[in-house]
């Protein structure tokens, strides 16, 4: 059988495509730390997976009606209804210590009332919740009221911070943090 010189070409570059299809990654490290990856096996060598899945899937599309329009009768998968498994865009929310306000100082208070503004509200769908912070220290549970009453206060200096959390705790926005003084009459004066 006789074969000619582009024919014996192709089927040479057949050959070694299959195989670098089908190259084994290794890894070694050197002796100063450094990873080096190869499709030469060494002594010390570890072989890499290599997971080569499909990344993308594509979506389910609706066919439309010869009129361009969706299918009218299509009721919906009633698993889409459950609102908790339906993904709520987090807004985009500013909020803002209003009181007390930066570097105030308050004399023998007994109680002060700090004040948050949010923009946009709350969502409730999405259970958005503010949790008040004073030195570092949460005070109270999430709460949905964009106020907080602190009482039993030390005399120095203390710093507030506004976060809003989503229905897990996990923190979608920081208020820039808000720096106010108590002062105490000593007994002595």
């Amino acid at each position: 059988m006789e074969y000619d010189a582009s024919m014996k070409y192709g089927l040479l570059l057949i050959i070694l495509c299959g195989s670098i299809a089908q190259a084994q990654v290794y890894r070694t490290v050197d002796q100063n730390g450094n990873i080096i990856y190869s499709d030469v096996e060494s002594d010390n060598a570890e072989e890499v997976i290599i997971d080569v899945t499909p990344s993308y899937t594509t979506p389910t599309l609706v066919a439309p009606f010869s009129n361009g329009a969706e299918d009218p009768t299509y009721e919906g998968d009633p698993a889409e209804e459950n609102l908790e498994d339906k993904v709520i865009a987090i807004p985009k929310y500013q909020v803002t210590i209003t009181n007390p306000a930066q570097n105030e100082s308050f004399q023998n208070p007994e109680s002060i009332t700090v004040t948050a503004n949010i923009s946009p509200v709350l969502n409730v769908m999405r259970a958005d919740k503010l949790v008040f912070k004073l030195d570092g220290k949460i005070m109270g549970a999430a709460q949905a009221s964009t106020s907080i009453t602190l009482t039993e206060l030390e005399r120095g200096s203390h710093i507030l911070l506004v976060s809003i959390v989503d229905k897990t705790g996990k923190v979608i926005k920081k208020s820039k943090s808000v720096l106010f003084h108590v002062h105490r009459r000593s007994i002595s004066q």
